[in-house]
């Protein structure tokens, strides 16, 4: 036969006429739903005439077939695409399985519980018909709960009528499949061959197996169904999870999965407030800093600043020490900060003071009225004795703290100052303004701490805290920043504060000492006392809080040599002139404004809100146990283990092992490390003061109050909740050891700034993370940019330059939590922090340069660029968030609205609470919306968070979180829905019900009508048919092969293009999977074993898809591999070098191509824009793939709307790699069984030989695909034909491209050395026989079936003869090719006319070989 190196003539297609019935994927889908449910009843019915056919010998099942196919509606439809079909299969066997496998559990269980009752369930008489009902009152609490045997009974009864149910109701069970089909096994079908006759037992074997396999997968899954929901509602309620799998479950798969971890939900919420308290804190002190930074900065010339003049550094630094000095003076002290104390007064002292004092006298409480009796009624009322105690109470009380204004004569030497450097009044009364401003935030703070205070607390407080915190808010020092507690850390001295310092020891060690200190010995003490400093943690009223550490003997007095280096305990409040300056300057103190703000205002804040944050934790438990539920604490053993379940230690235990010692209360570090024991509390509203029981000598057991220090001091919870509250002071756990170091420095570090490198750094990935931000609010049925007045205050918030014109609003938004939580960036920061980028690990040492340390220092010139970048990259998804907040907000208000419920009105809201409509309770509602609904780095489960530490995966938390929103949009959207409220007129509502449908239609639109309408509107535009579409996903990059591919046509060459959606669409993560199983039903499609086995591999697939973000190789991690692990060569097969290339070549490249790995501003894309801008006949439009660009794809790409030219001409190089290496792999099937060296049977031959085609017919179909979508998307075929032909020959490659299977026989040399391992085996057992040569015919008999196979024909069933002992019978069951078949090799057709249809196996020995001549050649393997 002539080979043609073209591909045969296109079929005649109309391109120019559209198909008006084409049916959309949607229409399919949802007509798929209509066609499942009328094959439920077309199954069983189709059974009935199965059995009647058994018995009858008739026909009944084909009729009830055509009968059903008349009446169906929607069967076409649904079959018309892949989607459709598995949507149709997905209802017809998931909704009676469903629903037998709900109804077998409850029957079997309400029997069980019956039968252990003594009380049979009766299925006659009215007893039967009151089954159903008794069935969930029978399960409830107050039955019995069911032994482990009897819930696997239970389930087992369930799983059993859920196969049954799917065996019945099944429409086509041979085309529906199984999953044996896939694996082989007893569930695998029995099919007849194409053409044969209808066999009624075979199909009733075929529904029974069905019927199994789905027994088993319903078990399956509705064992995990029921084990999550029971883990969930455990957990949800706020009890013990009980039985050891269920606790084993919990502990290794719901705790690192879930947001909040061990924690229950409602402690975690209270912990999101804390945190954001503690940004809105730090927000405030930010725009302050910011704010006087711009009002200073003005005085000094821009360019000098830019430049770094010294003068002007200088002078800019005095000018801030200045103004730190006004800060911290108050007007009766230019030096110090004096507070100003209000009284607790009214009401609230009258009802602190006095339910303090009348606790005990319970019948004459119950006769005042605190809220209507007059004060001095009221004091009349208290004993005379308790009267004097009553008045100090009051006068203790603290109500609120504030430090007045700046002292006059400061401020008025700073403004002459200011005046002076040219300052006009507005930005001096800006200046004051924000000093005004921080000293009253400062204040709130301190008032919060203050207020809790009980009177002994208060008067501690009073005492000690006016000559504490001046100091204390002025201990800023470089070496505290970003670290929790020893100093030294993150902050490296420069070479010349560490000279100054040596040279300061020098001095003093000649001057106390006598004699001459050496420079090293000089650096070797400066390390010392560098590293042994320290400073207090908390707010300790009793303590100072200057840094604390150790100096030389000789630093501080005179010394003998002997004694010079003993180390003396010191702090810097004892140092003064030269000593206490050299210690600073070393420590890194700062005494400018702007760090004394920062740094007071973060310590402020953080102990100030942790402490409010057990107050709420507290409150928010006494409400839960107020409504009837599981409050978060109990107060003693006995309650917890009444209200937790479980066993104490195992699931519930002590807060802290609190005591009372003749010291006072000791313990209650555990929860608050930075306990200042001074401080005594007041008891919470519903709480009292906690007892504990102790022997008098003459009144026996006593009970005696503990003063509260903490709240929860003396509380019980779940063991979760105890662990989250009992944390060690520094959570990170640091690299420790050389490997650990290596790790960081080689994989982390690299990591985190390539990372970096391609997120805040690329101008143009911004812009993506900006428009694919969108799809969040339309996710949930928020139309962008609809509103514009969302808009505008959206903007107005947002804290990047040029904006925040709304701070306050911002900093209400960081307190709800709506706002600064962007997943990458969450992401990025911690890795960051992780490897302590910018800075030093751990201690100095002498051989460390001092000079610099870390990227910091590096990276400092351009460390506003990355800080705007950051903040650009928050306020990208900020926008969407308060856009998406503004948006939930009033539509919740006009649902309400609607459905008649007013502001004030008290109903039961959405979560089964009594709650009163308030604007703060609307805004609450949409801020919980906009947190579980839009990606949140604050909702990331611990596990996916510690993955960044991995060399694995970029950017994981995204992906987690669209997986975490995803089912809460769909969640929300159900319960909005079904959401109903009873008015006071009786009426029963739904209020919420049109948010919810929007909110469905929404996540609808975006997930999948969205990139359907791309690709729908992109094919229809430029003409592109479902042809094209296949074709191209054969020619785009593995990374796309399963994304949602648009369409474009060049006007000019007529070939396609195509843009990957999916870089664009936030949801890809959910999207492409779904998109991977129909690709893969959709390639099965041409198999006969129906669409089960197809469905699970691409389950599996997709699964990997799933998983790919979570463990592919990181960007760091991909470029090593590509060097190391690689060879030089890419994943997608590019060269990183070519082997030839010298060894210093090969080095040059591979760290090029690690630094492209590290590149910012987008570089690659940057270089493709630059090139597509050059003139046309200008070779420097190439790149150094020979590859030129288009100007206008490539600006799309800055929005992610790159356009991608399908090139076969270039592209077919690496699929003909590809098969060749899958050729290779497919010989390799049969060679290793019969060259493995030891003993091999004939059936193991033959086996591994059908096998070893099976997998090249796979292969080679490919390749024809490839070729054929090759020439669909107008690549040059002749080209592409000459290349193939030079590459696996013109024999093979003309087989291949007219559509014929070549299939694979063994070398001469493979038997020859199956020869040769025969002759050795035969040195062990003389009888041995080479199995090779009792399978020759049989190969060359297989071989003759398979040579005219096409391959867009299904592989054949082939019969080992060797699979049972061999007998004449079985080998007449190998079957010859008929003599005539369409498009036969003539060869094979002369020789079957030659020897007649006479099987091969039954010929003579001669005329096998003559006839293996004539087919296979004179020269071939075996017959030559």
């Amino acid at each position: 036969m002539a080979i043609d190196f073209g591909l045969p003539k296109q079929k005649e297609t109309i391109s120019d006429v559209e198909d008006e019935n084409e049916i959309s994927t949607i229409q399919s889908v949802l007509a798929g739903i209509g066609s499942g449910l009328f094959k439920i009843p077309e199954g069983f019915v189709s059974l009935g005439a199965t059995l009647m056919d058994l018995g009858a010998d008739t026909n009944k099942a084909a009729e009830v077939e055509e009968y059903f196919a008349k009446i169906n509606p929607f069967d076409e439809m649904a079959e018309a695409t892949t989607a459709g079909k598995i949507t149709e299969l997905i209802i017809n066997i998931g909704i009676p399985g469903g629903v037998a496998f709900k109804a077998g559990n409850a029957l079997a269980k309400s029997a069980l519980i019956a039968s252990k009752n003594g009380k049979y369930v009766n299925v006659t008489g009215q007893a039967g018909k009151n089954i159903s009902k008794g069935i969930k009152k029978k399960i409830k609490a107050s039955d019995p709960e069911l032994t482990g045997y009897g819930k696997t009974v239970a389930f087992g009864s369930g799983s059993l009528a859920g196969g049954v149910a799917e065996g019945i109701f099944v429409d086509d069970v041979e085309e529906a499949g199984t999953f044996g089909d896939l694996i082989g096994g007893p569930t695998e079908l029995d099919r007849g061959l194409e053409g044969t006759d209808y066999n009624a037992r075979q199909e009733l074997f075929n529904r029974l197996k069905f019927g199994a396999e789905g027994a088993l997968f319903t078990g399956l899954l509705g064992g995990a169904g029921v084990t999550i929901k029971k883990l969930r509602n455990s957990t949800d309620a706020g009890k013990a999870v009980n039985g050891k799998l269920n606790r084993w479950l919990d502990k290794w798969i719901s705790q690192p999965l879930r947001a909040r971890g061990k924690e229950s939900q409602e402690q975690f919420l209270v912990g999101r407030k804390l945190k954001g308290n503690l940004a809105s804190d730090t927000n405030t002190a930010e725009t302050i800093v910011r704010e006087l930074d711009s009002s200073i900065s003005k005085l000094f010339p821009f360019f000098k600043r830019a430049v770094g003049d010294k003068t002007i550094d200088k002078e800019r630094k005095e000018l801030l020490k200045e103004l730190n000095q006004v800060l911290l003076s108050s007007e009766k002290n230019a030096n110090a900060l004096v507070p100003i104390y209000k009284d607790v007064g009214g009401r609230r002292a009258l009802n602190a003071a006095g339910k303090t004092l009348l606790r005990k006298t319970n019948n004459q409480r119950r006769k005042l009225n605190l809220e209507k009796i007059s004060e001095q009624d009221f004091i009349e009322k208290i004993p005379a004795k308790d009267k004097q105690k009553f008045t100090e109470m009051v006068d203790r009380q603290i109500e609120s703290i504030s430090f007045g204004n700046v002292n006059k004569k400061l401020k008025e030497n700073f403004t002459k100052k200011l005046k002076d450097l040219g300052a006009d009044q507005k930005d001096i009364d800006s200046i004051f303004d924000n000093l005004s401003a921080m000293r009253m935030g400062w204040g709130q703070l301190f008032t919060s701490m203050g207020r809790r205070l009980d009177a002994n607390g208060a008067k501690e407080f009073r005492n000690l805290f006016g000559e504490k915190v001046t100091t204390w808010l002025d201990s800023t020092y470089d070496v505290f920043k970003d670290r929790k507690s020893k100093l030294g850390e993150m902050y490296a001295p420069s070479k010349q504060v560490m000279d100054a310092a040596k040279e300061s020891f020098k001095k003093l060690y000649r001057k106390n000492v006598g004699q001459e200190l050496s420079d090293a010995a000089a650096q070797q003490e400066v390390l010392k006392v560098y590293n042994s400093a320290n400073i207090e943690r908390g707010f300790r009223l009793n303590s100072a809080s200057d840094p604390y550490f150790k100096l030389p003997n000789f630093f501080l007095f005179k010394s003998t040599a002997d004694e010079a280096f003993d180390m003396v305990p010191s702090r810097m409040s004892e140092l003064t002139g030269m000593k206490k300056e050299a210690i600073e300057q070393l420590y890194g103190k700062g005494d400018d404004a702007l760090q004394t703000i920062l740094n007071g205002t973060g310590k402020l804040s953080a102990i100030v809100r942790r402490n409010e944050y057990f107050d709420n934790l507290l409150n928010t438990s006494n409400e839960l146990r107020a409504s009837g539920k599981t409050p978060i604490f109990a107060n003693n053993a006995d309650e917890a283990q009444r209200l937790f379940g479980g066993v104490e230690g195992v699931d519930w235990k002590a807060i802290t092992p609190v005591k009372k010692t003749k010291a006072g209360v000791k313990g209650i570090e555990p929860l608050d490390p930075n306990l200042d024991y001074k401080q005594t509390l007041q008891p919470l509203k519903g709480e009292r003061k906690p007892t504990f029981r102790k022997k008098d000598a003459i009144k026996g057991e006593i009970s005696e109050e503990l003063p509260i220090h903490n709240p929860l001091q003396t509380k019980y919870a779940l063991v979760g909740n105890v662990d989250s509250l009992v944390k060690p002071a520094d959570e990170l756990a640091n690299s420790s050891g050389f490997l650990g170091q290596i790790y960081q420095n080689l994989i982390l570090y690299p990591k985190a700034t390539s990372q970096m490198a391609k997120t805040i750094l690329s101008p143009f990935t911004h812009a993506r993370n900006f428009i694919s931000a969108g799809a969040f609010a339309a996710a949930n049925g928020i139309i962008p940019f609809a509103d514009p007045q969302a808009v505008k205050k959206a903007l107005n918030a947002l804290q990047v330059k040029g904006f925040r014109k709304d701070n306050e609003y911002y900093r209400k938004l960081l307190r709800l939590g709506v706002v600064n939580s962007q997943v990458q960036l969450g992401d990025l920061e911690n890795l960051l922090r992780d490897v302590k980028f910018g800075g030093t690990v751990g201690r100095l040492t002498e051989g460390d340069n001092l000079a610099s340390y870390g990227l910091n220092r590096l990276l400092k010139v351009t460390s506003k660029i990355k800080k705007f970048s950051e903040d650009a990259y928050t306020a990208e998804d900020d926008f969407w968030k308060i856009f998406s907040f503004i948006g939930e907000t009033k539509r919740l208000k006009n649902a309400y609205k609607t459905a008649g419920i007013k502001l004030g009105d008290s109903f039961t809201d959405i979560r089964g609470n009594k709650v009163r409509l308030t604007d703060d309770y609307l805004e609450e509602q949409a801020a919980d919306i906009v947190k579980n609904n839009i990606p949140n780095y604050d909702y990331v489960s611990d596990f996916v968070k510690g993955l960044r530490q991995a060399p694995i995966g970029n950017f994981v938390s995204f992906p987690a979180e669209i997986l975490r929103t995803s089912t809460n949009i769909v969640q929300r959207g159900l319960d909005e829905i079904f959401h109903t409220v009873e008015l006071p007129n009786g009426a029963i509502i739904r209020p919420l019900k049109n948010v919810g449908l929007q909110r469905l239609g929404g996540m609808a639109f975006t997930t999948a009508a969205v990139p359907y309408a791309a690709v729908s509107l992109a094919s229809a535009i430029y003409d592109v048919t479902e042809e094209e579409r296949a074709a191209l996903r054969r020619y785009v990059a593995d990374w796309s092969k399963n994304s949602t591919l648009v369409p474009i046509r060049d006007k000019e060459t007529g070939k396609l293009k195509y843009i990957d959606f999916s870089h664009t669409n936030a949801y890809d993560t959910i999207s492409r999977p779904i998109q991977t199983i129909l690709n893969r039903v959709n390639a099965g499609e041409q198999d006969k074993d129906g669409m089960m086995d197809d469905f699970i591999l691409g389950v599996v697939e997709s699964t990997k898809e799933l998983g790919l973000p979570f463990v592919s190789e990181s960007i760091w991690t991909q470029a090593l591999n590509d060097i190391f692990i690689r060879r030089g060569r890419t994943p997608e097969g590019f060269k990183v070098w070519d082997p030839e290339d010298q060894l210093g070549t090969k080095f040059s490249k591979a760290l090029g191509h690690l630094t492209l790995s590290q590149a910012p501003f987008n570089f690659k894309q940057l270089q493709r824009l630059g090139l597509s801008m050059k003139p046309i006949n200008d070779l420097g439009r190439f790149d150094d793939r020979g590859r030129q660009f288009n100007f206008g794809d490539e600006a799309l790409g800055v929005i992610g709307f790159r356009a991608i030219e399908a090139n076969p001409d270039k592209s077919f190089k690496y699929k003909l790699a590809e098969y060749e290496r899958g050729a290779r792999n497919s010989k390799n099937l049969f060679k290793s069984v019969a060259l493995r060296g030891g003993a091999v049977t004939a059936k193991d031959l033959v086996d591994a030989y059908i096998n070893s085609n099976r997998a090249l017919f796979e292969n080679q179909r490919d390749l024809y695909l490839d070729l054929n979508a090759a020439n669909t998307l107008k690549g040059d075929m002749r080209k592409i034909g000459k290349f193939a032909s030079g590459k696996i020959g013109r024999k093979n490659y003309g087989a291949i491209l007219n559509e014929r299977f070549v299939p694979y026989i063994p070398s001469k040399n493979v038997f020859q050395k199956s020869e040769e391992i025969a002759r050795d085996l035969r040195e062990a057992d003389p009888n041995y026989v080479n199995p090779m040569r009792a399978v020759v015919g049989v190969l060359a008999n297989i071989r003759m079936q398979l040579f005219n196979v096409g391959l867009e024909d299904e592989f054949p069933v082939i019969d080992n003869p060797f699979k049972d002992p061999i007998i004449p019978a079985a080998i007449e069951q190998i079957r010859q090719l008929p003599p005539m078949v369409t498009g036969a090799n003539p060869a094979v057709v002369n020789a079957n006319q030659k020897f007649g249809n006479i099987p091969f196996t039954q010929l003579t020995e001669t005329q096998k070989e003559e006839k293996g001549r004539q087919v296979f050649g004179q020269n071939d393997n075996i017959f030559g």
